[in-house]
């Protein structure tokens, strides 16, 4: 099963800043393709989205967001990260949906497939879409380790029932020795979210 996995990070107008993706073959791991490009226009101009509410010293402050433009910048400059057009994205994506047909999915696929229209990306040229999420949320909640772990690490939503964050998840299945997830779009895709769909795939869940 090969897929096309997307992750977004956005600005406080919704739209998308950071995007990226994945094409990997479930069956074997490969990863086919890849790609992680600020969206021109975006990111150049408009905020990073932050949380009103957060703690100031949290990673979602408004007090944050410089750094973490700044980190983008030096990503720009080490070169795992360029500018592109929405229109680029979509001559990345059409390529690779011709070559491969994959399905599209993402770690709450609607979030991003919204955020992706509103910007012009276009994930509905694929014909096979399911909710990474959803299917994560049904498998392990089966899980009496994955449960067991959520309670033995306070992961652990504010009702009190196990945490389905691609975080949380990834680590139940890779360890402590992974750091926590960075909340760039391509490293969030390929180093946290395509772990837990290799998973869901091996247990026949996808």
């Amino acid at each position: 099963m090969i897929v096309c996995l997307v992750d977004t990070e956005t600005t406080m107008q919704n739209n998308v800043a950071d995007f990226g993706a994945v094409i990997a073959d479930l069956s074997t791991g490969e990863i086919l393709d890849q790609i992680g490009s600020l969206i021109y226009g975006q990111f150049n101009r408009a905020e990073l989205w932050f949380d009103y509410r957060a703690d100031p010293n949290s990673f979602w402050s408004a007090q944050n967001t410089r750094a973490r433009r700044k980190q983008y910048k030096k990503r720009i400059a080490n070169g795992s990260r360029s500018i592109a057009s929405p229109a680029l994205i979509n001559i990345w994506l059409a390529k690779n949906c011709g070559r491969y047909n994959p399905a599209v999915t993402a770690y709450n696929l609607p979030f991003d497939s919204s955020k992706c229209d509103r910007t012009g990306i276009n994930l509905g040229m694929f014909s096979r879409s399911f909710c990474l999420l959803k299917a994560a949320r049904a498998t392990y909640m089966q899980d009496s380790k994955f449960i067991k772990f959520c309670y033995d690490n306070d992961a652990l939503t504010k009702t009190g029932r196990p945490s389905f964050t691609a975080d949380n998840v990834s680590h139940f299945l890779l360890g402590d020795s992974l750091d926590p997830e960075p909340h760039t779009a391509l490293e969030d895709a390929r180093d946290y979210e395509l772990p837990i769909a290799l998973d869901l795939y091996k247990r026949g869940a996808l």
